[in-house]
């Protein structure tokens, strides 16, 4: 039976309107969580922004190896791959971008130990080593790097320390899956602090099987490092140097096939047959492939932080940095044993950044003023095996996109909070940022069919625009294709009886350049120091770009102009029951202008993949957090997260058969109340743990999770072909540790229902697509420290 929301809510609910009861403490506080969101350390409670923070020991606890297993207990947070390309997509509170090109920008700023990486693409490698993870949401309109409209996910690292400390972890689990991590650091010499840290997952095949052949996937194989050295040059001056690096040479996650669709020239399936049990798989272990779906990641980079304590009243850091990432993967898009969709991707991205930071603090105010200069480049040939799909006709068989994108981000910000009064606090934030990004790109033939494919619909044209008394076609690169040549024709609106029809075989070539100035104001109530209220009125952006997947015609290489977001909140922090209890709520409404959406253009050869923006939406919601420690060692936490989005202004192109406006022929998306992709409308996350003393000097810790995420759609469109059906994941974990935390052996599982469940759908030309989650999980890891 579908729950209503009401029923969604009712446990969650229930449980917090219990604790209006009194509770006497007994020694047994919550700990301070302190966060570096606004650049400088605080404790959580004392930071008028929404953050959620994790620990190092949380995120082991609730089994995070990633930022997918984070999303998961971040209210408001969602996090899929947008295509089976391994892109993923970071949603918050409704704000996300759906491209699967490696050239996109997110609407989430991803940042580890400060640094930016600026393609999402580059964070679907290994996290490990950390410290803590800060998500902060809303409109990032000062102090990061890359302005950013949904949020930041701020990565910390764990850092050297003087004292020798080492400490490694084991873990075995279903499938033979390995991993081991560890860490040693300490003094090198004098001034002098290093730390290594590794870790290294390897997986036998088994975990999904085909369904005509039995062949087996799920392997993996993948391993980072990271050297961090600390040198204190001075009492008032310390160099950090960050070199890391990883690898990841493992199976890809197959795709589900689920349905077909009439195709651009109207068949009714796939030219080849599709078996029909590859469109009928239950289980996320059941799956199809033609070609096999495999990674191959190489990831390097190197930071240099320098802390620079000018005199008592100012402070200076610089933090320089380059990361290059680079893949070469194989996907089967269209989830069949049919050469439909296969894609590989060869790609490379490298990223240049520096940024520079003065900051005072004096008696009842500080500021912050930045300046930050990134340079990125990205190079990839996308290239597609079609020989079997409804727009191949049959004649098309291997065709590539090469393209190369090159942005320059300029900014400049400032932040400062001043102490009105005692209890009041006001906080100004404002951000410049220039960028220029230049693209470059073209769709290539890769083995002269495409040639021949081309050149034959461009004399069928011109024989009937012959026959109809219009002038011939123009072709300025000459008449007939070879293969090799750059293909993306450009068609204009063609009018077969107006010659209105150019094949243009040169590159696509442009730019787009930006200006944005954005800003924060924030005001902070504090009637004591157990209560933070506040509210904010900011301003982010996020800017434009091109299209970096498969291109037919130029009209898909329209660019998309940057999105904006104006955005309200109103929030508390309340520490209560003697500090037992720690209870956190906001409530949000953002005003969200040109969004930026996948559709489709209208092209000659039907409807294309493009990106567009959405004039204008509205997003409103809100959020409770709860972390009460009723009785010693007994831990319960809540979360509850409400959205409510809706598209004001928009009209698309519909990607299947959609209710159409009757005059125009277009779906109006605005009339129809869409909602946003990614957006569930209710998500409840939860723990319960209890910790208790078993003999002399050992504890035993008991632990559940859960998360609930609703319904929703992973594309603009209303249509059950990219539907999210709502799921609940449990997981569980019990473990033996010694009191003093030098060893612990726990066992665990997640997923512990098997629940089966699909985070994200889509569509590779005719054959509808999903991804299904994985399924139940269970194993044991063993760690111990040396202090």
């Amino acid at each position: 039976m579908k729950q209503t929301p009401f029923s969604k809510a009712a446990l969650p609910l229930a449980v917090l309107a219990s604790l209006s009861s009194p509770v006497i403490a007994d020694n047994f506080t919550l700990e301070e969580v302190v966060v570096t969101a606004q650049k400088r350390a605080q404790s959580l409670n004392d930071v008028g922004i929404s953050v959620n923070a994790f620990t190092d020991e949380q995120m082991k606890e609730l089994g995070i190896g990633s930022a997918a297993d984070m999303a998961q207990h971040t209210p408001g947070m969602t996090l899929t791959e947008s295509s089976p390309t391994g892109v993923p997509v970071y949603t918050i509170r409704g704000m996300g971008f759906d491209d699967y090109s490696a050239a996109s920008n997110a609407t989430v700023g991803i940042y580890i130990n400060e640094v930016n990486l600026p393609y999402p693409v580059m964070t679907s490698d290994l996290v490990f080593d950390v410290e803590r993870v800060e998500v902060l949401k809303g409109a990032q309109g000062d102090l990061y790097g890359r302005n950013s409209t949904a949020g930041a996910i701020n990565f910390i690292t764990n850092k050297p320390e003087s004292n020798f400390n080492a400490g490694v972890n084991l873990n075995y689990g279903r499938y033979d899956r390995t991993e081991v991590e560890g860490y040693v650091t300490g003094s090198l010499a004098n001034a002098l602090q290093g730390r290594l840290a590794v870790k290294h997952i390897s997986q036998d095949a088994g975990i999904q099987k085909h369904l005509s052949t039995g062949e087996e996937l799920g392997e993996i194989d993948t391993a980072a490092v990271r050297a961090m050295l600390n040198w204190d040059v001075a009492d008032n001056l310390s160099l950090l140097l960050d070199l890391h690096s990883g690898r990841d040479d493992s199976d890809g996650w197959a795709q589900q096939a689920h349905g077909l669709v009439v195709g651009t020239f109207g068949f009714s399936g796939p030219l080849v047959p599709v078996d029909s049990r590859e469109l009928a798989a239950d289980d996320p272990r059941d799956a199809a492939w033609s070609t096999k779906p495999q990674k191959d990641h190489d990831v390097a980079g190197a930071s240099l932080t320098v802390n620079w304590d000018i005199n008592s009243a100012y402070s200076l850091t610089s933090i320089t940095a380059f990361d290059r990432f680079e893949r070469d993967d194989a996907n089967d898009w269209d989830a069949t044993s049919t050469q439909n969709t296969d894609i590989f991707n060869n790609t490379q991205i490298d990223s240049y950044s520096q940024e520079l930071r003065l900051a005072t603090e004096g008696d009842g105010y500080n500021w912050i003023l930045g300046l930050y200069l990134s340079h990125d480049q990205v190079d990839e040939a996308y290239l597609g095996l079609v020989g079997e799909s409804q727009s191949g006709l049959g004649l098309l068989d291997q065709v590539e996109n090469r393209y190369t994108q090159e942005t320059d981000t300029r900014a400049l910000f400032v932040h400062a909070e001043f102490d009105l009064t005692d209890e009041w606090r006001l906080t100004l934030g404002g951000r410049y940022t220039y960028e220029d990004r230049g693209f470059e790109s073209c769709t290539y033939d890769a083995n002269g069919t495409a040639a021949f494919t081309y050149t034959v619909l461009i004399d069928l044209l011109d024989d009937f625009a012959i026959n109809a008394s219009a002038p011939p076609l123009t072709h300025s690169g000459g008449r007939l294709f070879t293969q090799g040549d750059c293909m993306t024709l450009h068609t204009g609106s063609y009018d077969p009886f107006g010659g209105d029809f150019d094949a243009v075989n040169t590159p696509f070539k442009d730019t787009l350049v930006t200006e944005n100035l954005s800003g924060k104001v924030t005001v902070d109530y504090m009637p004591n120091s157990d209560w933070l209220i506040y509210g904010s009125v900011g301003t982010g952006f996020k800017s434009g770009g091109f299209n970096g997947a498969f291109v037919n015609e130029t009209v898909q290489l329209t660019p998309y102009t940057e999105e904006e977001t104006l955005a309200f909140e109103l929030g508390f922090k309340a520490t209560l029951l003697e500090s037992t209890m720690q209870l956190n709520g906001t409530l949000f409404h953002y005003d969200y202008r040109d969004k930026q959406v996948l559709d489709v253009a209208e092209t000659f050869f039907g409807p294309l993949t493009t990106t567009v923006n959405v004039p204008r939406s509205e997003i409103s919601g809100a959020e409770v957090e709860l972390h009460w420690r009723p009785l010693q060692g007994f831990d319960i936490k809540l979360g509850v997260a409400y959205l409510d989005t809706e598209v004001k202004e928009f009209s698309g192109t519909p990607i299947l058969n959609n209710p159409t406006d009757p005059l125009t022929g277009e779906v109006d998306y605005g009339e129809l109340g869409a909602e946003l992709p990614q957006s569930a409308p209710w998500q409840y996350n939860g723990l319960l743990a209890y910790e208790f003393p078993v003999a002399e000097g050992l504890l035993l810790r008991a632990v559940t999770d859960f998360s609930y995420t609703d319904g929703y759609y992973t594309l603009m469109e209303r249509n059950d072909a990219w539907k999210v059906e709502d799921y609940w994941l449990v997981n569980a974990r019990l473990a033996l540790a010694s009191e003093e935390g030098s060893w612990e052996v726990a066992l665990w599982s997640r997923n512990i229902e098997d629940k089966v469940y699909t985070p994200s759908a889509g569509m590779a030309n005719e054959v509808l697509n999903r991804g299904a989650g994985a399924g139940n999980t269970y194993g044991l890891s063993v760690s111990y420290h040396w202090m």
